[in-house]
């Protein structure tokens, strides 16, 4: 399986396009005809491009065609790469207590 393989597996569910898959390899200097051995590597190339690639989806419509996105589902596995990979997640708020006194 090459790198651009792996990532189009990884990446097709969501609805990431061949040509973002492009980017992401071209932007990381990662070659897609070669074999995917590093896939910690192509999973980090992929989270550091994700909230890039977020801020210019949405979801469009014309005629008696559509194409949504499954945000929430790209952010879901943002957060699971991000535990996985040990980086910090930018794309889910942390929580904050609010509403409690002060004793």
């Amino acid at each position: 399986m090459t790198n651009k393989e792996y990532l189009t597996i990884q990446l097709g569910k969501f609805g990431v396009t061949s040509e973002e898959i492009d980017l992401i390899l071209v932007d990381n200097g990662i070659n897609g005809e070669d074999q995917a051995t590093d896939t910690k590597a192509l999973k980090t190339a992929v989270f550091y491009k994700l909230p890039e690639m977020l801020a210019g989806m949405q979801d469009v419509s014309e005629g008696g065609y559509s194409v949504k996105w499954n945000l929430a589902g790209i952010k879901a596995w943002y957060s699971f790469l991000a535990g996985e990979l040990g980086l910090p997640d930018k794309l889910t708020p942390a929580p904050t207590i609010t509403g409690v006194k002060p004793w």
